[in-house]
């Protein structure tokens, strides 16, 4: 059955060639405002800058924003590695079987139950033309692919432990015979999906190990992790040029990408901080060139 993965929100990063700019123009401009003149008894000494335009940017500013450029590149090449593992094994990831699935779209996240991902971990839209007893036939033509909430083995033993604690209920000897032979058979159903469902997560847990997923995982975690700190380093960092301020404009848009994506075309206080930033990028991305 074709699958199709949705990739997972990829960490917003500034414009390479922006940040190339940037760190450029504010290193040159530290090295012509450090103009070196000689003192009356022949030394060499710096002088300070006499015009605005020459003020230096503060060299803990360049040097934190070099370390954030640094630690997006690295988180870049990261992503890429996961990737390309996703691809190289995308035709020997299982998909679950049918009798686990659950609920459809639950790459809306709309289930307590996880929906079906891939080696990477992205949600997983699985085709539904062949699903003919579970959907109906206008259904799945409105959604010829959907991703589905997987039920696990733990969560199956949950449900078979649960029928077996309640008691049939009817008002009739009938009835509560009837319950009877439902709950009996819903519990040995949940008991074979309870075998299918090991027998799934053992084998995508054996891929994974196999594959190196998990340790290219944790490079990406590790990677967004240093992005975040350097980021971090350079908004504590005092800004003096118009190019120091589209680097620490840059470190917002690594730390609050999406909260700005949300609120920047509202009109709330966290709207206008959103269009600020992005003003403030842009002006100093234009000055850069």
């Amino acid at each position: 059955m074709p699958n199709t993965s949705i990739p997972a929100a990829a960490e917003v990063m500034p414009n390479t060639t922006r940040r190339a700019l940037l760190w450029g123009l504010a290193a040159a401009s530290t090295a012509a405002a450090l103009a070196v003149a000689p003192d009356a008894h022949g030394a060499d000494v710096i002088q300070a800058p006499s015009l605005a335009g020459d003020q230096a940017e503060n060299p803990e500013l360049i040097a934190a924003y070099q370390k954030l450029c640094d630690a997006c590149v690295e988180l870049k090449e990261a992503q890429q590695a996961r990737e390309w593992l996703a691809d190289e094994w995308k035709h020997r990831w299982p998909l679950a079987p049918e009798a686990l699935l659950w609920g459809a779209n639950a790459q809306d996240g709309r289930y307590i139950d996880d929906g079906e991902r891939d080696i990477i971990g992205r949600y997983l839209l699985r085709d539904t033309a062949d699903l003919t007893k579970r959907m109906s036939a206008k259904y799945r033509r409105e959604n010829p692919r959907t991703c589905f909430s997987i039920l696990t083995s733990a969560r199956a033993r949950e449900i078979v432990a649960d029928r077996k604690k309640s008691s049939p209920k009817g008002r009739t000897e009938k009835a509560r015979a009837r319950n009877q032979a439902m709950r009996d058979d819903a519990i040995r159903t949940y008991e074979q999906n309870i075998v299918l469902a090991e027998q799934y997560e053992a084998e995508t847990a054996r891929l994974r190990r196999i594959s190196g997923a998990d340790a290219v995982q944790l490079r990406v975690r590790n990677a967004d992790a240093r992005q975040r700190k350097a980021a971090d380093e350079v908004s504590q960092c005092e800004a003096r040029t118009v190019a120091g301020l589209g680097m620490k404009a840059d470190a917002l848009t690594v730390t609050a990408s999406e909260l700005m994506k949300i609120t920047k075309s509202n009109d709330s206080p966290l709207g206008q901080l959103a269009r600020f930033v992005n003003s403030v990028a842009e002006v100093a991305g234009r000055a850069a060139v």
